[in-house]
């Protein structure tokens, strides 16, 4: 996911707080899990072997849907002091490989650990195994860069947890003007600002990219009567028609535009 509005923008590397030791991995099913500390907080037995259910059952009921699911998933869980997950379930992660995961949930959401495995761990999983089925890692991106692809992406993961877990967060929502903001999304460069477009924008707004990306997804979904897992197979460039964007042309604009007049 690498989510969270105000806070995110300013944790868009997840990790940015350098970790005192890696603790022995938990499990050693399809989940590979292994828990750090902090230097100050140090999961409990109990809150490890809950995480490492959670993650286990999380990962059979996403692979139920996709077969091609990584047999194995390497998944390191860090703790952090981030209050501003609290609008995420206190939890966010990152995909970084097709097999290996990072998930950060937060000691200061309310009820602690217990509160937030037990609010956010599954939704964000289950977004960050959408991605790795997908292709949308860190390393080894299927899909190459630019707002229009991430938006796609982003919004096909989230509604994807949606479908899965039957929940909505309404940070996810889309305000009234979205149109607005897919017209804005589907003329930017490029070389647009990630950080700005996708958490927090210099004018106030929170996670545009996000929440246009879901909008797109769902509206996709509604036109074509595709159901999520079937849009999974699909170009960026294809879901945006399905929606009925003609992206390609945008970008045939955008070229024309930056040329040197003849």
């Amino acid at each position: 996911m690498l989510k969270s509005l105000k806070v995110l923008a300013a944790s868009a590397a997840i990790c940015a707080v350098p970790l005192a030791s890696a603790q022995a991995e938990e499990t050693d099913g399809a989940v590979l899990t292994s828990f750090e500390s902090d230097g100050e907080f140090a999961f409990t037995a109990g809150q490890k072997a809950r995480i490492a259910e959670v993650l286990e059952e999380t990962r059979a009921r996403v692979a139920q849907v996709f077969p091609q699911l990584a047999s194995q998933v390497r998944i390191t869980v860090l703790p952090v002091n981030r209050p501003a997950l609290d609008a995420l379930g206190g939890v966010t992660g990152r995909a970084d490989r097709p097999d290996e995961l990072i998930v950060e949930i937060s000691q200061t959401y309310p009820d602690g650990i217990d509160g937030a495995v037990r609010d956010g761990l599954e939704t964000t999983l289950v977004h960050e195994l959408h991605h790795t089925v997908r292709g949308w890692t860190m390393n080894g991106n299927h899909f190459g860069h630019g707002m229009q692809i991430a938006v796609i992406n982003e919004g096909l993961a989230t509604v994807f947890a949606e479908e899965t877990l039957g929940t909505v967060q309404e940070s996810d929502l889309p305000p009234p003007d979205i149109e607005a903001w897919v017209e804005e999304v589907l003329a930017l460069p490029i070389d647009a600002n990630y950080g700005e477009w996708m958490f927090l924008h210099p004018d106030g707004r929170e996670a545009i990219g996000y929440r246009t990306g879901r909008w797109v997804v769902r509206r996709a979904m509604e036109r074509s009567g595709l159901g999520i897992v079937e849009l999974t197979d699909f170009t960026p460039a294809a879901i945006w028609q399905l929606a009925g964007y003609d992206w390609d042309r945008q970008l045939r604009r955008s070229a024309q535009s930056a040329s040197p007049a003849n």
